[in-house]
């Protein structure tokens, strides 16, 4: 699969130089830490805290920091600044937001809001997201530090107020959206078929804080990508072995795009694909549609471009792929059905040294294989 992906590195260099970032009002409340929420929400805030919301600065996302070192590092072997516009959703709270996008400062570990990354207040003050220069949506911040949400509490500690944008999933789409540029990260808006909070944010028991009557609330974990409870719900797969009426056999797999959007999401590192083994009766393997290297292409969903190849072949919302493979008459005797998802494709590890590096220093998630769909059969 070489040079068909599209890569962290080849996306940003797209961006100007000279990047919008988020409206914060002079004179605007300052952002509280997400930890003073917990004593009043505390199933809340354990759940963003084990969010990708939580660990999406560059100081806590492994990968997203070794990808950010390679491309500042490349723009310095050509001779230019590499700035941070990643920042915009990855640590939106930053201070000197508008330095590290545009290269004049760089982040700082030191730094709670660039450490927080998505916290709790950046989401629940954003009071309208706009058009941007770079972005096609930018936030506003609100200033009188308020807590907005989709239906305001009866009562609470600290001033609050009901915002629509917190009903559906407008309010992702601050991020979770298209960049004016040719190779956008995100494209989820375009994609996307319903309200993104029925899957990401699915009700969980207990009340959203300590003093609230309900008995349920909206998951703050955020699931996607990176939480397998996520992934077993995103695809059906019916796997089931015909005769074919001339003796033969016949495995026959049906693999079902559950999500509103297309599966993998539009992030271009993503792939997942169907892994078919048959095995003889000393486990020998008589046959294999070999995973990601597979002629089968379309046992393979991702999308790619790049090195003059393009293809995306990705299960639309909704969408149904088939497959049909013969058994062969003599010495099968099991075969294992799998669908496998990576965060990264081994392509993208291979062809960026800050990745392989990653992979090399023992980072769990970098080359992990997660077992979304797996079933055997027996002869």
């Amino acid at each position: 699969m070489r040079n068909i992906v599209v890569f962290m590195v080849a996306a940003v260099v797209m961006f100007s130089s000279a990047l919008a970032a988020h409206d914060f009002p002079q004179g605007a409340a300052p952002y509280e830490k997400s930890r003073r929420c917990s004593g009043c929400h505390p199933a809340v805030y354990k759940e963003w805290e084990s969010s990708m919301h939580s660990k999406s600065s560059v100081h806590k996302d492994p990968a997203h920091s070794a990808m950010y070192g390679e491309f500042t590092g490349s723009m310095k072997d050509a001779g230019k600044e590499g700035g941070y516009p990643c920042a915009a959703c990855h640590m939106p709270m930053a201070e000197n937001i508008k330095e590290l996008m545009n290269g004049t400062d760089t982040p700082n570990g030191n730094l709670w809001r660039e450490d927080e990354g998505v916290g709790c207040a950046f989401c629940h003050r954003a009071e309208t997201i706009t058009g941007g220069k770079d972005r096609k949506r930018l936030f506003t911040i609100n200033k009188d530090g308020a807590y907005l949400t989709s239906n305001k509490p009866e009562k609470a500690p600290h001033a609050v107020a009901a915002n629509p944008m917190f009903a559906g999933g407008e309010l992702c789409m601050g991020c979770h959206s298209p960049v004016e540029s040719q190779s956008a990260i995100c494209l989820t808006e375009e994609e996307g078929q319903s309200n993104c909070l029925s899957c990401h944010m699915e009700r969980k028991e207990g009340p959203p804080s300590i003093e609230s009557a309900k008995t349920d609330h909206a998951s703050h974990e955020m699931g996607g990508g990176h939480n397998i409870t996520a992934l077993f719900k995103a695809l059906s797969v019916n796997a089931k072995v015909n005769e074919t009426g001339n003796g033969g056999k016949t495995l026959d797999i049906e693999v079902i795009n559950n999500t509103s959007h297309s599966f993998p999401s539009s992030m271009p590192m993503r792939m997942s694909y169907l892994k078919v083994v048959a095995y003889d009766a000393k486990k020998q393997v008589i046959f294999s549609n070999d995973k990601e290297s597979s002629e089968d292409g379309n046992a393979v969903f991702m999308k790619a471009s790049g090195g003059g190849t393009s293809f995306d072949r990705r299960l639309l919302s909704g969408g149904t792929r088939a497959f049909s493979y013969p058994i062969p008459n003599d010495g099968v005797k099991s075969i294992i059905v799998e669908v496998i998802y990576r965060l990264f494709q081994s392509q993208a590890i291979i062809s960026h040294p800050a990745l392989t590096a990653l992979k090399n220093a023992g980072d769990k998630e970098i080359d992990a294989n997660f077992t979304i769909y797996k079933k055997e059969f027996i002869f």
